[in-house]
């Protein structure tokens, strides 16, 4: 090797991150945003919500120029009237890869006639689902399976939602909120089946879900602890993403990273986003705007 050619090495090996001469180089990148809460109304208090439409644009413009393999925006794309809907969808056709979507909470803050019809406008396939990609997979979950906002009035499903929220929030019960949800028992066996099956091939679990489990707060959902004793029965269950709490939090359990990403309507003149690079033993969430940069390190099963 001549003098210039070791020169051209120290430089790019000074050049190239330290999670790429680690023991553990990125498998792939993902984008990640949450609650672009787009309407076509004034700004109310810190919520900004025309500005979701630009916001997310610039977003997946970024994701774009990282070549991401697939993004998510874990729900409340909108956050009202079955209109804002045809705003926002030519903004996720600017995608060049998958943007998954998930539900949320103000994604129903249409007609009754529209509530049945919001999981495929959003282009998913149901109310929640999974796909895999490489050695992982990722589960979308419906936290709003059991809510009041979430089903048409008038339904047994309705009936059973507002029963539930009664019983928590006369027993107390601090996120027995009229925004949050629960997920019933059909799903919660379905999650159970999702993760046994990704164990036997192999995989990792991510978690993508609307509202958060943990630590405890106001926005969780209503059978939070379910959810929890669930995970705690799969080692291979690695991480958990969410939206809902706007102001955006971080927990760890057991040795399970959740993180709640920072609402995207809030705020005049700064977006939240995040991307991250998925390895064999972690992920490395790099932030942008309000979102801040984190290392989450996978527990060992």
């Amino acid at each position: 090797m001549t003098r210039r050619d070791f020169a051209t090495t120290l430089g790019v090996l000074a050049a190239t991150p330290r999670i790429l001469r680690g023991a553990s180089a990125p498998a792939f990148t993902m984008g990640l945003a949450a609650d672009a809460q787009y309407a076509d109304v004034e700004p109310k208090g810190t919520r900004f919500y025309r500005l979701g439409h630009p916001r997310l644009g610039a977003a997946l413009e970024h994701f774009n120029s990282r070549g991401v393999a697939f993004s998510v925006h874990l729900g409340d794309l909108i956050d009202r009237e079955w209109k804002s809907f045809d705003d926002m969808l030519p903004v996720l056709a600017t995608s060049r890869a998958r943007c998954h979507q998930l539900l949320g909470n103000h994604d129903f803050e249409v007609l009754d006639e529209y509530k049945s019809r919001v999981p495929q406008r959003l282009g998913m396939n149901g109310r929640h689902q999974f796909f895999d990609h490489q050695a992982f997979r990722f589960v979308v979950l419906d936290t709003n399976d059991v809510s009041t906002y979430g089903r048409r009035a008038g339904s047994a499903e309705y009936a059973a939602a507002e029963q539930e929220l009664a019983r928590l929030q006369a027993a107390k019960v601090r996120n027995a909120k009229a925004w949050n949800g629960g997920i019933g028992a059909a799903q919660l066996a379905w999650f159970d089946r999702a993760c046994r099956e990704a164990r036997s091939a192999g995989r990792k679990v991510i978690v993508f879900a609307h509202h958060p489990v943990f630590p405890e707060n106001d926005h969780n959902l209503w059978n939070a602890g379910d959810v929890l004793a669930l995970i705690d029965r799969h080692p291979h269950v690695v991480a958990w993403f969410n939206g809902h709490n706007h102001a955006g939090g971080f927990g760890e359990r057991d040795g399970v990273p959740f993180v709640t990403l920072r609402g995207m309507v809030e705020t005049a003149n700064t977006s939240a986003y995040a991307t991250a690079q998925v390895l064999a033993d972690r992920i490395i969430v790099t932030g942008h705007g309000r979102e801040p940069s984190r290392e989450l390190v996978f527990r060992n099963p």
